[in-house]
């Protein structure tokens, strides 16, 4: 076993490397059935399939590691699995990663109903109050910047001419 590996850690970078590359795959077989359009000569899968074929690289690297019985860990250790802040300056919340993910998924699931600029505001609102500290100030503060980023990324889209819910 490599350094600073636990069996349990090799199985958990062994599950995420093989997850990886089943998401991926999936993305890749989907974005290929998005229709060619006349104007863009790119078209809408190149950015998904080379973000897909991105993360296979990387999932494979790290499959090459484990089956190399190479460490998988660096020696830095992560602000979302840490238990204590490193100083007193921030507080160390990682239930907010799990959070964040939740918020997403509730995003994405309002938007068809309240349609993209509400849920826009909404979101960047209610995740930004929950990263910020509370106070009226902040909560000023993401505010403003939860209603200027709905509403200029509905405008921004627009202006592209892409459709929205």
């Amino acid at each position: 076993m490599a350094d600073g590996d636990s069996t349990a850690s090799r199985r958990r970078d062994l599950a995420f490397a093989l997850g990886i590359v089943a998401v991926a795959a999936v993305t890749i077989w989907e974005a290929r059935k998005q229709p060619r359009a006349p104007f863009d000569p790119v078209g809408a899968a190149a950015v998904p399939i080379a973000t897909a074929a991105i993360m296979i690289a990387l999932a494979a690297v790290l499959l090459l590691r484990l089956w190399l019985n190479r460490p998988t860990r660096g020696a830095a250790q992560s602000l979302f699995t840490a238990s204590e802040a490193i100083d007193d300056s921030y507080a160390v919340r990682p239930a907010m990663s799990w959070l964040a993910i939740l918020a997403t998924a509730c995003y994405v699931a309002a938007m068809p109903a309240m349609g993209f600029m509400a849920a826009t505001v909404a979101y960047l609102g209610a995740l930004g109050w929950g990263l910020s500290d509370r106070s009226l100030r902040a909560t000023a503060i993401v505010g403003a910047i939860a209603l200027v980023g709905g509403v200029g990324l509905t405008l921004g889209f627009r202006a592209l001419l892409i459709d929205l819910p």
